[in-house]
């Protein structure tokens, strides 16, 4: 019950604060509840997942799940903001489909608003604590111990961010100056972007996309750049032919970026669909096909509305407005169990696993039973019963033993040296992974287990090894970075 009042209060009260002086008030009523059904739903739904109905693990309980998960906290945030949008230009015009510059107006103000309330609340606190070393100074601690209590500056920040989003909306003034500025700093970056990424794909023919690939990176990158045009693209076109006419190297840099939006929206799926073809889905790669979706809508109604004959693409408006619906919609699928990333990604890894693409030494059922939520321990139970495929008992076996072991046994299983051979992949050409780096005991360093990669310390994690003279000595340095990890650890022998 936590999970959901706490998402209800963090997101249906700022609607009703800003909702107060737009809508009438049944109307308001109306739109807060069905906002609150929805968001309390999203929320049962995160704490069910991460509990699960029947779980008696101690891992698992219910006393276990304090907060939302982080995922669930800004998608549910992103998609309230979305649909208050909507619902504001909708009742302002008094009309299903309202003019675009309705939603213009609706969803850029609500956006500043938010930003700068966020900032007041921010500088308040600075204040506060600023406030606080003052009286350290002459060894008043009152205000520093006030300050970290949570009876204390929760309703402090609560009561700010409302009186932000109060001032901001009785001076509207204030919030048109402010988005005035804001799109004329991005107009001219479009420039500079549309230039940079021209480059980018010119040189695409020459370098060939090995280079691309093999950053592993490709499709948040693209996507990031996707989504940087869309926005300078819209800072140019602002409210559409109502509003004023862009400069006519703006107008050409607006066509050019449309046009180019479809080719990085395909190198990204592309690069994305080797990834899942390679290694299947997982929470990061459901979320990144979600991200092409809504890339791929904008992407080609860009495309269409560049080829209107009028200078200022009229056409970019009912797309933004289609798009806002679709990114609504995916939102919510992501969010509830219709498209839920971890049920989408346990059965795109366990149907490899029973398809023979990986073989069960190799498999990672660490993940179901810890970061998969519900879905990958039911997943789990399934598997200790299977019959299908010829490791039918290799999987019984690993998965019995996993849902057996709690997190301390599952990161200290201190793997030998076959296993490690198993969880390591040499990524240097020719050059084999030392065998005095296989069978060092690396239960020397359990107390600080956190500091090594998790294919040193748990069976069946894996990493790819590059032997590299990192000092110029000579001496070849293994470098190891992990399937799940966002850094890379440098190891070098010691003198003995």
């Amino acid at each position: 019950m936590f999970v959901p009042l706490l998402l209800v209060s963090l997101y249906v009260a700022p609607v009703v604060v800003v909702g107060l002086g737009h809508l009438r008030r049944a109307r308001l009523i109306l739109w807060a509840v069905l906002i609150g059904v929805l968001v309390a739903f999203i929320g049962y739904h995160d704490a069910w997942r991460a509990v699960g109905p029947s779980s008696g693990s101690a891992l698992f309980g219910a006393g276990n799940v304090r907060w939302p998960s982080a995922p669930a906290t800004f998608f549910t945030g992103v998609a309230v903001f979305i649909a208050y949008a909507l619902i504001v230009a909708r009742e302002t015009a008094h009309a299903w489909i309202a003019p675009y510059q309705a939603y213009f107006e609706s969803s850029w103000k609500l956006a500043l608003q938010i930003a700068l309330s966020l900032v007041f609340v921010g500088a308040l606190h600075l204040v506060l604590w600023a406030g606080a070393a003052l009286f350290m100074l002459v060894k008043l601690g009152f205000l520093k111990e006030l300050l970290q209590q949570a009876w204390f500056y929760i309703p402090i920040s609560s009561m700010a961010f409302a009186g932000g989003l109060h001032i901001t909306d009785v001076r509207p003034e204030l919030i048109r100056g402010t988005r005035t500025l804001a799109h004329s700093l991005m107009s001219w970056l479009l420039l500079v972007l549309v230039v940079i990424t021209a480059g980018f794909l010119l040189s695409l023919p020459f370098k060939g996309l090995d280079a691309l690939w093999a950053t592993r990176s490709a499709t948040s990158i693209l996507l990031g750049v996707v989504a940087l045009t869309i926005v300078f693209v819209n800072a140019v076109f602002k409210g559409g032919g109502a509003s004023e006419t862009p400069p006519r190297i703006l107008r050409i840099c607006m066509r050019a970026a449309s046009l180019m939006l479809p080719l990085l929206t395909a190198l990204a799926a592309y690069a994305l669909a080797l990834r899942i073809g390679q290694y299947g889905l997982t929470n990061e790669r459901v979320l990144a096909c979600a991200c092409v979706l809504v890339a791929a809508c904008h992407s080609l109604g860009y495309a269409w509305a560049a080829f209107d004959r009028r200078a200022t693409l009229d056409r970019l408006a009912p797309v933004n407005v289609a798009t806002a619906w679709v990114a609504l919609a995916v939102l919510i699928a992501l969010l509830t169990p219709l498209a839920d990333p971890a049920r989408l990604s346990v059965n795109s890894q366990v149907g490899r696993l029973l398809a023979g693409r990986v073989q069960p030494g190799r498999f990672d059922f660490g993940y179901l039973r810890f970061h998969a939520a519900i879905y990958g321990r039911q997943a789990l139970a399934r598997l200790k019963t299977t019959t299908e495929g010829p490791q039918a008992a290799a999987i019984r076996e690993l998965s019995a033993k996993a849902e057996r072991a709690d997190d301390a046994d599952l990161m200290l299983t201190h793997p030998d040296a076959a296993a490690l051979a198993r969880n390591l992949t040499s990524r240097t050409p020719g050059v084999a992974i030392p065998a005095s780096f296989l069978s060092n005991d690396w239960r020397q360093v359990a107390e600080q287990h956190w500091m090594l990669p998790n294919c040193l310390t748990v069976d069946s994690m894996q990493c790819d090894v590059y032997m590299v003279d990192l000092a110029g000595n000579g001496q070849t340095s293994v470098v190891l970075i992990g399937s799940r990890e966002h850094m890379a650890y440098v190891f070098g022998q010691d003198a003995t």
